[in-house]
């Protein structure tokens, strides 16, 4: 039996089929990365090859949005090179090639060395509120999951949660998973009273997405294959898990809702998104995000 290609490998024959004019002078593969294989590309470009149909197709939704993106939001939307679909060792894989954004990711660097928080969190609630005024572009109306009614979006809500729950195996124990799928179920008849304005999302938004300068200030948004017209609510849950401080100041000062009848969502969002680290801790074999995913999802769901 042939030996399967390396990850990196795979990357360059996508390339050389996809973008033989561009020169490969450095590939520096990126640690993060749970639904594609990510390298950093001659220093300058970011090269993002899908892992399986699910990464392929938020690959393909991602360039589709991210030349709108950026007509609507400016130079923190990376600007898109090249994207093609390519036959890999008998797989179908989506090559998606952009400009790298010059900047650290917020976890390494901190969005307030020289910016004030005050000042960040205006700034964070202004991006929000831009985000979720965007209306998909029609070509990528076909890309972009509608989930418009409560209905909907529980229904997207359990299905996800049974995704991750199969992906975290055995590392996620009974009695937590029972846990959380009865609060799942719990949230999906609130929701029903609670309602939301459904909008355009990032359905991303944590630390490893948002990349800051020197200053702290934010200067890119990357990764945009969960978008979906859904709740806001679970874009403003992700700024928890930047600061939790600065989640909670975003949430007070943002002007979309009122607090009061948008932090239950945030909350049910904060609470169920370390089953994320958890589900992809364990298919990946990275003990360490498995064990902080359990340890919040313990927290956040005493049985």
């Amino acid at each position: 039996m042939a030996r399967k290609l390396t990850p990196r490998k795979r990357v360059l024959q996508a390339l050389r089929v996809c973008v033989p004019q561009l020169g490969v002078n450095s590939l520096r593969r990126f640690e993060h990365g749970w639904d594609n294989h990510v390298y950093e590309l001659n220093h300058s470009l970011v090269a993002k090859l899908s892992k399986s149909s699910v990464g392929g197709f938020k690959l393909l939704k991602e360039a589709c949005l991210l030349p709108h993106l950026r007509a609507e939001l400016g130079e923190i939307i990376p600007r898109e090179l090249a994207k093609c679909v390519v036959n890999i060792e008998g797989e179908e894989c989506v090559l998606l090639v952009y400009e790298a954004i010059r900047g650290w990711v917020s976890t390494q660097r901190g969005m307030r060395l020289t910016t004030s928080t005050h000042e960040v969190c205006h700034m964070l609630a202004q991006l929000m509120e831009k985000i979720h005024s965007i209306s998909p572009p029609n070509e990528c109306s076909e890309m972009v999951p509608v989930h418009d009614t409560p209905r909907k979006w529980a229904e997207a809500l359990r299905s996800e949660v049974f995704r991750l729950i199969d992906m975290a195996g055995s590392a996620l124990p009974s009695r937590l998973r029972n846990t959380i799928l009865e609060r799942v179920v719990e949230y999906a008849k609130r929701l029903q009273s609670l309602g939301f304005t459904p909008k355009l999302i990032h359905g991303d938004i944590d630390p490893r997405n948002l990349l800051v300068d020197d200053t702290g200030c934010l200067v890119g948004l990357i990764d945009w294959g969960e978008a979906a017209v859904g709740d806001p609510a679970i874009d403003y849950a992700g700024l928890f898990y930047v600061e939790e401080h600065i989640g909670k100041h975003v949430l007070e000062i943002q002007r979309e809702e009122y607090p009061q009848y948008l932090s239950p969502r945030v909350g049910f969002h904060r609470d169920l998104a370390p089953l994320y680290w958890v589900a992809y801790g364990a298919s990946s074999g990275n003990h360490n995000l498995t064990e902080a995913g359990l340890r919040l999802l313990r927290e956040s769901f005493p049985s």
